[in-house]
């Protein structure tokens, strides 16, 4: 009967002691929203004391443990209330009394306020992986890789936001920049006009709208969009390289030189960017025929790094072009004034020019007839000033130049040499080649007889 009686009083303690527990734990959800109310009102001290003795019983209470992960963010406490939210999702069970997808907002929100972008991206993913359409998650997820330059992951994040938000007009900016990174520049030129009709700075959205419709060959238009954003400094040295370039190409290379050398100021140095910038404005110094200012140039890339391009060959070639009387007077006087040069050449080839018409600012084109032989009929003269090689393609043009003009054959004259391509073509077209060193030597010939007495 006494052991009947020890049996029951046990039995009857530990449903006290049950009882007590689960009365504890039916009682904490109460204590939970009492902390939640005094963080809502501000008062950051009482909710903290609430949670702290939750915690020092039952370490382990995951709406405790989520709600002081939520104070510290309030406390700007941003690195600590990382940890306690990754300590969240820890333990078994949370998701119980805790939405996960708030904990990753929360996390994504803070790794963005520390500047971890990378993990910033990881908690968006892991929202998506609940809801791929999130609307905010791909928002922001779609900016971070734009501004990580990951263009075609961004465009597909920003689009599926925007696409389900169109009041989401920080969209149409890098939308229309990573469609333009991604080929789509149908939609690219869509997103980048929308945009200009909200932003308070334009320029960004106008740079791009000039890389895109100089890629369509739409001079007019890009250069518009450029000279409007060619005092914004982020964006001088692109718009006037690009601006340079549109003129090159035009062969207007004063245009080309002027806006270079605005741009000139915005260069780092001895970055790739720097010196293909400053390579284009020597090339365009070249074609100008402003020989002295294009060394200038060229010295300097080879200062920055001297196996650049080929800059050590311009160099020495055009160093030898400089120290010759002869061959300077051929690149430092325009193709007008070295005329009666040129005339004075072809004469002592037994010809006399009947016509002449100018190519470009570097080539002219001839007919002259052969004084000798007065009853054939005339040839075709072309003189190309350049250092660089004559190539078969250029031969080729001129013999189809020869059959417009109706002339049987040609000479092709330069201040090159010809690549052995060129030489082969030219064998069977009647077309005769004369290089630098008979040029020269020519010139020279010509030059001694105007420095004599009556010459």
């Amino acid at each position: 009967m006494t052991t009947i009686k020890i049996l029951a009083a046990v039995f009857t303690l530990c449903l006290v002691l049950i009882a007590a527990f689960v009365a504890r734990k039916t009682h904490l959800p109460g204590r939970i929203k009492k902390a939640e109310e005094f963080l809502e009102n501000e008062d950051i001290q009482k909710a903290s004391e609430i949670v702290k003795k939750i915690l020092n019983k039952y370490p382990d209470y995951a709406p405790a443990r989520y709600l002081r992960a939520r104070i510290l963010i309030k406390q700007k406490q941003y690195l600590l209330a990382i940890s306690e939210l990754n300590g969240v999702l820890g333990i078994a069970g949370f998701a119980d009394f805790v939405s996960e997808v708030d904990v990753h907002y929360h996390l994504a929100n803070l790794y963005r306020d520390t500047q971890q972008w990378q993990k910033e991206v990881e908690e968006y993913k892991a929202i998506l992986n609940f809801n791929p359409d999130d609307i905010r998650a791909n928002h922001r997820i779609g900016h971070v890789l734009y501004r990580q330059k990951n263009y075609g992951d961004a465009r597909e994040h920003l689009l599926k936001a925007y696409t389900q938000d169109p009041s989401l007009g920080d969209c149409l900016l890098p939308l229309g920049v990573s469609c333009f990174h991604s080929a789509d520049h149908t939609n690219a030129e869509q997103y980048l006009l929308k945009s200009l009709e909200a932003a308070s700075d334009p320029s960004e959205a106008q740079y791009y709208l000039g890389a895109l419709y100089k890629s369509k060959k739409d001079y007019e238009t890009a250069m518009r969009m450029y000279n409007a954003v060619r005092k914004d400094r982020r964006f001088l040295v692109g718009s006037m390289r690009a601006l340079g370039e549109i003129y090159a190409e035009q062969e207007m290379y004063d245009e080309a030189i002027e806006r270079l050398e605005e741009g000139l100021g915005g260069l780092s140095g001895k970055d790739e960017e720097s010196l293909s910038y400053r390579y284009l404005l020597a090339e365009c110094y070249e074609r100008a025929n402003k020989i002295t200012e294009a060394v200038y140039h060229w010295q300097k890339i080879s200062e920055a790094n001297s196996s650049y391009r080929n800059t050590k060959t311009k160099l020495d070639d055009y160093r030898g072009i400089l120290d010759n009387d002869n061959q300077r007077v051929l690149f430092t006087a325009s193709l007008e004034e070295l005329q009666p040069l040129i005339t004075e050449v072809i004469a002592r080839l037994n010809y006399n020019i009947i016509s002449k018409n100018p190519v470009n600012i570097n080539e002219y084109f001839y007919k002259a007839f052969n004084i000798k032989r007065i009853n054939e009929p005339p040839l075709a003269i072309y003189f190309n000033r350049t250092t660089r090689d004559i190539t078969e393609s250029q031969i080729n043009d001129f013999y189809q130049r020869m059959n417009a003009e109706n002339c049987k054959s040609g000479i092709y004259l330069t201040t090159a040499k010809f690549s052995i391509r060129a030489k082969n073509a030219a064998s069977s077209m009647m077309a005769e080649l004369m290089d630098s060193t008979f040029l020269n030597k020519a010139v020279e010939r010509v030059m001694l007889k105007r420095s004599k007495p009556g010459g």
